[in-house]
């Protein structure tokens, strides 16, 4: 893969404990921002990066996770992708994903993975052709994410598909 196909991704600081992530299709110009944690961070971070949002991609319903689905719709007119389980939870959601379904951002294909646990319709993303994978609330540094609503086992279950992925898997 030659460095134009390399995705951009962009960690930037958000809340009181928190990190959103931009990541950048320079081929295509294209940018999603995986989950809204933070709208002004949000924006601050596009400015910074002379970029404008195209996509959201959401990994729960949780507000620190969707609440800034409809205010950055609404100023760029986004396309909102989630879990079709929990749709009707994902503010503004267009474009409903489906457990082990393929979805293309720019020419680059993400496999969603459906990980309850955390919450039950909690998805992870998984990027093969970067070796980069986004997993929300389901997997922490020190850990697994908290069982808001799902059950110990559904939250095994979850960590044993990221258990899967190759080694080098940036998450």
């Amino acid at each position: 893969m030659n460095q134009t196909d390399r995705l951009e991704v962009h960690m930037f600081p958000c809340l009181s404990d928190n990190y959103g992530f931009l990541i950048h299709d320079h081929a295509n110009n294209l940018t999603a921002t995986i989950d809204t944690p933070e709208v002004t961070a949000i924006e601050k971070a596009l400015n910074n990066n002379n970029w404008s949002l195209t996509h959201i991609i959401n990994t729960h319903h949780h507000y620190d996770h969707a609440g800034g689905n409809l205010e950055l719709k609404n100023k760029t007119g986004c396309t909102i992708i989630g879990p079709a389980v929990d749709q009707s939870r994902i503010p503004g959601i267009d474009q409903c994903i489906q457990h082990e379904e393929v979805f293309h951002f720019g020419e680059h294909k993400i496999k969603a993975f459906h990980t309850p646990g955390h919450t039950l319709g909690h998805m992870v993303y998984h990027f093969e052709d970067q070796s980069l994978a986004f997993v929300g609330d389901t997997l922490f540094a020190m850990g697994c994410g908290r069982l808001f609503e799902g059950t110990p086992e559904q939250m095994w279950s979850s960590l044993s598909i990221i258990k899967q992925w190759p080694d080098n898997t940036k998450l």
